[in-house]
């Protein structure tokens, strides 16, 4: 190291960087920590919508199979919402099953029927289901609403019967 001297030989006083690492060091740790819950937060919620999605697919698959849950006496219905909330891993609670919808169609017509004899067609559906951000960085805290459905064509129910909605 070189030692310069002033007019009057005291040493002169060269600019340090010594703070300026770690202030640097800083910014780039809370740019990279923002990412990381950037990241986290969208796997959460493509997670939550896979989840939800295959929750509405287990319950159509049950739907079309003109099953019903007879050690409860619950309807077809309400045993498909059911269904739909058992596959959702604690997702949807006994007091989110408004969300979960059982309609069912005319093939030809589309219209919705209350008629769930077999050729019908069924769709599950979790709508509008909320899910807030795990960490609110770059977005507000407003939850983020989702929506999945599934839908197939019911089968011939034994003996011709349909099971009471």
């Amino acid at each position: 190291m070189i030692r310069v001297r002033g007019a009057r030989g005291s040493p002169v006083r060269q600019p340090s960087n010594r703070g300026a690492q770690i202030v640097e060091a800083s910014f780039v740790f809370l740019l990279l920590l923002g990412l990381f819950w950037l990241l986290i937060d969208t796997a959460w919620v493509i997670f939550i919508k896979a989840t939800l999605q295959h929750a509405v697919r287990e319950g159509c698959r049950y739907a079309i199979t003109s099953q019903t849950d007879t050690i409860h006496g619950l309807g077809q219905i309400a045993s498909i919402k059911e269904v739909v909330r058992r596959h959702a891993m604690g997702l949807i609670g006994d007091d989110d099953l408004d969300k979960i919808h059982v309609r069912f169609y005319e093939p030809g017509s589309l219209q919705e029927v209350n008629d769930n004899r077999g050729g019908m067609l069924v769709v599950v559906s979790v709508e509008n289901f909320e899910l807030r951000p795990l960490v609110p960085l770059l977005k507000s805290g407003d939850p983020i609403q989702i929506s999945v459905r599934a839908g197939d064509r019911m089968e011939a129910s034994p003996f011709g019967i349909p099971p009471p909605l």
